[in-house]
């Protein structure tokens, strides 16, 4: 069983187009949570009325507001365990973008690592992996060196410490201590990447081409990566006090 969990804000553009790469997946027992901020344009309305279509396996949660990247995998995550942890021992909890940046093709292919691996990450940036960035050329620089700023404060050896396509096995996604996570935004997937890194979780990065999105807006911003830095330092400098 595979349950995805996707964070949501004015997607109403991409989330049609989404849910049904994902079901034509013909994977068994697939469950997608959407976790929605309030959406103006409807998004939620969207994702409930294509539930019946997939056999109610569409569960919507809005909240109340726009709270953030970080605070909605979190929520999402726990909704996952609650729901399924005692009726199932083993099964699979997914994290991905609603703006298909993240390609619903590679999803197999990540769940069979799981066989190996407790965390599989869709990596831009290893051999074969790509960041398609457009638009703006900008962002795509801020992104890639983002990225090595993070991996050199935090001394996580992930390749993309700051990939938001993710599959973990439930009994992983449980070790994880979600309490500690600070950042509300994109900084969130830095916290959870360095928590698998610390507790020394198998890994494995399979190449993904990450695409600019076509419909709606990006969301990504200096100041969020400015939160992941900052915090993600501050995370390091704990623990190197700790150690002392």
């Amino acid at each position: 069983m595979l349950c995805i969990v996707v964070p949501t804000y004015n997607e109403a553009g991409n989330i049609g187009d989404m849910l049904r790469r994902l079901f034509d997946l013909g994977l068994v027992d697939l469950y997608v949570f959407i976790i929605d901020d309030l959406s103006p344009d409807g998004t939620a309305k969207i994702a409930k009325g294509m539930s019946d279509e997939f056999d109610n396996r569409v569960l919507v949660y809005e909240r109340e507001g726009k709270m953030g990247l970080g605070t909605a995998y979190v929520f999402g995550f726990i909704k996952v365990l609650e729901m399924f942890s005692s009726q199932y021992e083993n099964f699979n909890v997914a994290q991905m973008d609603a703006d298909l940046s993240h390609n619903p093709k590679y999803i197999p292919e990540m769940m069979k690592m799981l066989d190996k691996y407790e965390v599989v990450v869709g990596s831009r940036y290893i051999n074969s992996g790509k960041l398609d960035i457009r638009k703006v050329i900008a962002r795509k620089l801020l992104s890639r060196y983002a990225n090595k700023i993070i991996r050199w404060i935090s001394g996580i050896r992930v390749n993309d410490v700051t990939s938001g396509f993710k599959i973990f096995r439930s009994g992983t996604l449980e070790r994880i201590d979600l309490n500690r996570i600070k950042c509300t935004g994109f900084g969130f997937q830095v916290e959870i990447a360095y928590q698998c890194d610390k507790n020394n979780f198998k890994i494995y990065e399979i190449p993904i081409e990450f695409p600019d999105r076509i419909n709606g807006r990006s969301k990504m911003s200096f100041r969020i990566i400015w939160e992941a830095i900052w915090k993600i330092s501050w995370m390091r400098f704990k623990n190197v006090v700790r150690m002392d």
